[in-house]
């Protein structure tokens, strides 16, 4: 199987569309920033999922892949990134999606790990369940239910806009009851650490799974901790079934407690007591947000996300229409009256060129460094002092005993 077709200096494309830049990567496919064009001057860009060639062999896969598109294609809502293409060219399959000018949950959260707003992220969530929703409520022509579950609901597969919306993406994993593809017996979909106790037991499951995945979602986006601390699956199981979960206002950086009881309603052990829907859940955090002070206006959050990512952002831009009028970018010096037009830092992550890497399976896939640039003043960092000081004494202490124990050491090898 060939890589995207590429001669000479021209642009690399998959079919109609061409590929401008690598914005992710992932097991299953790479993602590229794609541009597709008409006549009389017409330009659209995309999102491109295009399937790694080395796996276009592999017939449930590729199955897989074509099963996301039809099951995504049929879910029209502003919450869910859009499919408008399927195809198969140049010898790889691939996806055209809507493009959201943004970037995922987790990449949002990564260059502060100290910030964590409440207002900002329960609104966040707040859409992502009236995506999902809108995805569980989904029914074939002849009205039944599709009985969908996304089962992959994690911070990767949340996408803010600047616009800031936020929208579900991936339903790579998602089960249905029109889906071609089943699970082999003993495979877990969906990410560790964010799977629900029954479907990582192997049990029946439904649309309260992704209920409890969104409990996790929000418990560590809060806290600034994980949950569910392990990357291996045999522990995690341990740990759905034993671990009592604590009120997320009582750890890390405790957020506001009016949060907690919908949170913990959402990682209830039995499905049973969890939200019976999304919808549900979303009700109950808008009451909670309600009392809190009001869901901010959307401009907030997409000014965090812009800001954050002004460079990466308008790189994109500028890539995806040469006339675009390039904006004065604050730099991370400090200097706002250059115009940005280069990235070295972001080279890793954007060269869109780059061939797929195969990797053994199972092997991680490597973290995209994220560039950072100061809050405004709006959204000021949290005061870590105190945890700096724990850190430093635990150190000191740490310090104390292996120099004790260096010391009896010595004492008895020269008795």
């Amino acid at each position: 199987m060939s890589e995207p077709e590429h001669t000479g200096a021209e642009t690399p494309r998959v079919g109609p569309y061409e590929l401008l830049r690598r914005i992710g990567v992932g097991g299953m496919a790479t993602v590229y920033l794609g541009r597709k064009t008409g006549v009389e001057g017409f330009s659209r860009i995309h999102a491109l999922k295009v399937m790694h060639p080395h796996l276009a062999t592999q017939p449930e896969l590729v199955t897989m892949l074509m099963d996301e598109a039809r099951i995504a294609a049929r879910i029209q809502h502003p919450n869910v990134v859009g499919i408008v293409d399927l195809g198969f060219a140049n010898g790889v399959y691939y996806i055209a999606m809507e493009y959201v000018d943004g970037v995922a949950l987790d990449r949002l959260l990564a260059p502060k790990p100290r910030f964590r707003p409440a207002s900002l992220i329960v609104p966040i969530a707040m859409d992502a369940l009236l995506g999902l929703a809108a995805s569980h409520e989904l029914c074939d022509a002849d009205g039944r239910s599709l009985d969908l579950v996304h089962r992959d609901v994690t911070p990767g597969n949340l996408i803010i806009g600047t616009d800031g919306i936020a929208r579900i993406t991936d339903f790579g994993t998602a089960k249905a009851r029109a889906r071609a593809t089943k699970t082999m017996p003993g495979i877990v979909k969906g990410k560790v650490g964010y799977v629900a106790p029954e479907v990582a037991l192997g049990r029946a499951f439904d649309r309260r799974a992704d209920v409890f995945s969104m409990g996790v979602l929000l418990w560590n986006a809060l806290t600034g901790e994980r949950l569910y601390d392990t990357d291996d699956i045999a522990k995690n199981v341990a740990q759905l079934v034993s671990l009592d979960v604590p009120p997320p206002s009582t750890v890390g950086l405790k957020p506001p407690a009016l949060f907690d009881q919908p949170i913990l309603r959402a990682l209830s052990r039995s499905p049973d007591r969890r939200f019976q829907d999304a919808r549900s859940m979303f009700e109950a955090l808008e009451d909670a947000l309600a009392m809190f002070g009001g869901e901010p206006p959307r401009h907030q959050i997409g000014e965090w996300v812009e800001t954050s990512f002004a460079r990466l952002l308008e790189k994109r831009r500028e890539l995806a229409d040469p006339d675009y009028e390039v904006r004065t970018v604050p730099s991370a010096e400090g200097d706002s009256t250059t115009p940005f037009r280069t990235v070295p830092a972001e080279t890793e992550e954007t060269d869109a060129l780059a061939p797929v890497v195969e990797r053994p399976s199972g092997a991680p896939i490597p973290e995209t460094p994220t560039p950072v640039v100061s809050m405004p003043p709006a959204l000021p960092e949290v005061d870590e002092g105190p945890d700096r000081t724990f850190r430093i004494a635990a150190l000191f202490v740490a310090m104390l005993v292996l120099g004790l124990a260096t010391g009896v050491l010595a004492l008895y090898l020269l008795r």
